[in-house]
């Protein structure tokens, strides 16, 4: 059994031209059970409470607040069940697993190194399927999910239906059941194809049939991902030069119309691992389609993924119609603490259409952002907004770790525009936050 406590104060203008801020503790306590190499049981609850949530909130707050227990209540909280399931192994290398559970696309197939996993997690896993384990909810799923590792190949497939939380507090984890959605993927392991590259395809479905009155939209959503990534680290000079590329193309119908769209990703970085510090630079660009409200719809659809690690830690957007161009610098000074900047510009790919924010469907609440995705109007714009990202880490040992971040986006012609029809009261927005995590 063990469990940990995620203590965190945020502080955010998002808009509004007021500060608000809010906190919150997050804890969860486990149990696992193992039977030889042939079963495994796991069950896990959660516990949140979040204070402070006024009237006058912005950011996430506000969100949080909205889908709280009501418009008089400053505090939210949940207790819940958030996974329980039951994996056997009947076979060397498969396992099949079924009942409530976590579902990171991406993270398939693991390495040791460091840098390894920092771009399998913060950088490829959960573009498109994650839990959003940043927010004081998540998410999880009651779904069925196979994995078969063989030699240098991994294939994974899961089915099911997400779960309620992320924002929605109080009725956090229970199934979405107008949702249903699943996915294969084939893993070419580093060196199985390529020498220090990592290979893969997936595929993805999506189903949503809720109605208007339950959050869903008219037509509904039913859309078909086809992608793939690679991922290489290779020793350069001095250093490590690491390449990322990602793309997947879309077909469907989304709310009445045929659903065509595209999107694609490409990073590279070099590390200094021998240099003090260690420094690893990095730039990239994301690009999600867009289109106009006419004819066929050709904005990407950004399904039910974990946002905050790509486009910005303020989560002003999703990846639908989207430019995201970045450049990183990470540092490390001290083997405790680790710093990273990132510094971010976003625009529309095409004007005539909005600019997109949310994360993915969270509840089955009557309310404005139920369907999981909002849009701001573009006023005939592509300029949105820069963004400074800034984060620090330190760990006090293997039990405590401190975080601290901070995040300023300055307004563009779309903010600008959004401002002068009296859309915001401040186009600029600011966040900031302390956390601890305790393991115990």
């Amino acid at each position: 059994m063990d469990g940990e406590s995620r203590l965190r104060l945020e502080a955010w203008d998002s808009h509004r031209g007021d500060d608000s801020v809010f906190y919150a503790i997050r804890t969860r306590l486990r149990m696992k059970y193992d039977y030889m190499k042939l079963l495994t049981a796991f069950i896990e609850g959660q516990d949140t409470h979040i204070w402070s949530l006024d009237s006058d909130s912005s950011g996430v707050a506000a969100v949080y607040r909205r889908f709280g227990p009501g418009a008089d209540s400053s505090h939210t909280d949940g207790q819940a069940l958030r996974q329980a399931w039951l994996e056997i192994r009947p076979i060397e290398g498969l396992s099949l697993r079924g009942g409530r559970t976590d579902i990171k696309l991406g993270t398939q197939a693991m390495y040791k190194e460091g840098n390894w996993k920092y771009l399998k997690i913060k950088r490829a896993s959960q573009r498109m399927v994650g839990t959003v384990g940043w927010t004081h909810g998540e998410r999880t799923n009651d779904a069925g999910v196979a994995s078969y590792d063989f030699g240098g190949y991994n294939v994974y497939a899961f089915g099911g239906r997400p779960t309620t939380g992320v924002f929605d507090i109080n009725n956090a984890y229970e199934s979405q059941g107008d949702i249903l959605y699943g996915g294969l993927s084939f893993t070419s392991k580093r060196g199985t194809w390529i020498e220090n590259t990592e290979v893969r395809p997936f595929f993805l479905a999506y189903s949503d049939t809720r109605g208007i009155d339950d959050g869903g939209i008219d037509g509904g959503v039913e859309v078909y991902t086809f992608g793939g990534s690679l991922i290489g680290i290779y020793p350069v000079g001095p250093g490590n030069l690491d390449v990322l590329v990602w793309a997947a193309g879309q077909a469907g119908d989304y709310n009445g119309r045929d659903h065509l769209a595209g999107a694609g990703i490409v990073e590279v970085g070099y590390q200094l691992p021998e240099v003090a510090t260690k420094p690893w630079f990095r730039a990239g660009i994301n690009i999600a389609s867009g289109g106009d409200q006419s004819g066929d719809h050709n904005t990407f659809f950004n399904m039910l993924p974990t946002n905050h690690l790509y486009y910005g830690f303020a989560d002003q957007f999703a990846f639908q119609n989207l430019i995201d161009a970045f450049v990183q610098v990470m540092i490390k000074p001290h083997k405790k603490v680790s710093l990273n900047a990132m510094f971010h510009y976003f625009a529309l790919v095409d004007d005539d259409d909005f600019q997109y924010f949310g994360t993915g469907a969270f509840s089955d609440k009557q309310r404005a952002g139920s369907f999981g995705f909002g849009a701001r109007p573009s006023f005939g714009h592509n300029d949105v907004a820069t963004e400074l990202d800034l984060i620090a880490n330190y760990a006090v040992n293997q039990h405590v770790g401190v975080q601290a971040g901070f995040a300023y986006l300055w307004d563009g012609d779309v903010w600008d525009a959004n401002k002068a029809a009296g859309n915001f009261r401040s186009s600029d927005v600011m966040f900031g936050y302390l956390q601890v995590m305790l393991k115990y």
